[in-house]
């Protein structure tokens, strides 16, 4: 494993090795089933601290089939390169095979946090598209952590200026076949109606109605887009996970679940969603670095 040039919270310099998964309760059994998704799975990276330092912060994640691959990233400017068992029902094994940091063309690692905070993960072809809060943009990069190219933004995207926070930018990515990469920031821009979310693309943007900031999408076997919202009320600690289907070819967009922690559901910070196989998907949280919050992964099928 390389040394780092900076220091993470939380994060070892020792060998990495797998996570011991241990089942996480979600939700009781009435809750498996909620019309269109259907909860699989889920596991919680939990045993030593040791384990949870190697699997903390990570923002997004993407699956590779071909090779059982799940890619990561975190906001400290990361790449998590992970080997991870995933059978029709069951989330098996996880355990990270590689740790790089995030670098520029010239290959030196991103400095600062406006440089590393990586949010958004997809991949391609060619490697993986990543998108960053603090200074927006997106990158595509090989499976190394190198970047190979700057990708060109949406005009409304590009200046700080037009986002309503640092930390309230370039949240999720995917490439769709057809309309190529699409991008979304957390909330809407200043000059957007705070009760939507704009997905936008080279020469196209989607609309839905908001129901908490969006935190990653992911493409499904129909070319739709299936996309992953949060909320929490700091005051009552309650937390809401809203799954929501994009038809690109209609505009038109579908509720298909909307857990919520008042109702029974034992939620986390859920930032990262990937498409496994079929029209199952894998979906993780962000700790934070945060010892009273979990590494959850929860292995769920969606009725398109």
């Amino acid at each position: 494993m390389k040394k780092f040039g900076f220091t993470l919270p939380l994060l070892l310099t020792a060998a990495l090795n797998g996570a011991v998964l241990e089942e996480w309760p979600l939700a009781s059994q009435r809750y498996t089933e909620l019309g269109d998704v259907k909860i699989l799975d889920a596991k919680e990276l939990a045993a030593s601290p040791k384990e949870r330092a190697d699997f903390s912060g990570i923002s997004d994640i993407t699956y590779d089939s071909r090779n059982g691959l799940l890619y990561g990233v975190s906001d400290n400017g990361l790449l998590y390169v992970m080997r991870a068992k995933i059978g029709k029902k069951r989330i098996k094994a996880l355990e990270i095979v590689r740790l790089e940091e995030l670098q520029g063309k010239n290959g030196k690692p991103l400095k600062g946090k406006k440089m590393r905070d990586a949010e958004g993960l997809d991949i391609l072809d060619k490697g993986l598209i990543v998108s960053f809060e603090r200074r927006p943009r997106i990158a595509l990069f090989d499976t190394y952590g190198r970047m190979i190219r700057k990708v060109e933004l949406p005009k409304p995207l590009r200046k700080r200026s037009n986002y309503r926070g640092k930390n309230k930018m370039l949240e999720a990515v995917v490439f769709h076949p057809d309309f190529g990469i699409l991008s979304a920031p957390e909330i809407a821009l200043k000059k957007e109606d705070r009760k939507k979310h704009t997905i936008y693309g080279k020469n196209i943007r989607f609309e839905m109605a908001a129901n908490g900031s969006l935190t990653t999408m992911a493409l499904t076997k129909k070319g739709n887009i299936l996309i992953l919202e949060r909320d929490f009320d700091p005051i009552f600690r309650d937390r809401v996970t809203t799954l929501s289907l994009l038809n690109p070819e209609r505009g038109s967009v579908k509720r298909l679940a909307e857990l919520r922690s008042e109702d029974g559901w034992n939620l986390d910070n859920f930032e990262g969603l990937t498409h496994v196989e079929d029209n199952r998907f894998l979906m993780m949280s962000d700790d934070n670095g945060n010892p009273l919050q979990s590494v959850v992964l929860v292995l769920l099928e969606i009725r398109e």
